[in-house]
């Protein structure tokens, strides 16, 4: 008995605008998301409805204090800043830094090290081990960093520092009531608290 033989059809496909429309997409979101930032300390933010935007203008730099885990740190987002901070510190408490370490420490973040040990901290900024058991400043160390970097920001930009608190949900309001007092002894009445922004429905 004859049985048809049926051939195969083959259609081509061309992947190629697939391609192109996956390029795309991660682009966008490489471009449009924010990297994760891990600090020293774990800090889990507590939550709030309202939103507010500082004008980018009227600042020059971010000084963010960090609050949690007991430990109290900084971070200043200006390399620059950085830098004429440490060199103001060095001066100020007889401590002499290499041209080495003040260009090394620009490229630090957190600063979360007493001056005593500031040195071996940026001599090992690159171990992870160093960074993130840092054990934090005192009051009176935080309150110097950041007068000085207020300092070093109006000298080299003519421009005002915007002060951010990051404490984690869990911290004492004592702790972070000093912070704030701490401030308000350098005539800083303005600054911002971050937190996990919860949407209205």
């Amino acid at each position: 008995m004859y049985r048809p033989k049926f051939r195969r059809k083959h259609f081509d496909v061309d992947m190629f605008p697939m391609f192109n429309l996956l390029l795309i997409v991660l682009s966008f979101l490489m471009l449009s998301g924010r990297p994760a930032i891990r600090y020293p300390i774990l800090i889990n933010l507590p939550t709030g409805s309202s939103f507010n935007t500082a004008d980018p203008d009227s600042y020059f730099t971010i000084t963010t204090i960090l609050i949690g885990q007991k430990k109290l740190m900084l971070k200043l987002d200006a390399p620059d800043i950085r830098e004429a901070t440490l060199k103001q510190i060095g001066n100020k408490y007889n401590t002499d830094f290499t041209p080495a370490e003040i260009n090394k420490f620009g490229e630090t973040d957190v600063i979360g090290t007493p001056l005593a040990q500031i040195k071996k901290y940026i001599s090992g900024y690159y171990n992870a081990t160093d960074y993130y058991n840092q054990p934090g400043l005192r009051l009176d160390e935080l309150a110097e960093w950041i007068k000085e970097s207020r300092k070093a920001t109006f000298e080299k930009h003519n421009s005002l520092t915007r002060i951010f608190i990051m404490a984690d949900g869990e911290t004492p309001y004592p702790e972070i009531k000093n912070v704030i007092d701490m401030l308000g002894q350098q005539k800083i009445t303005k600054f911002s608290i971050i937190y996990s922004y919860l949407r209205q429905i």
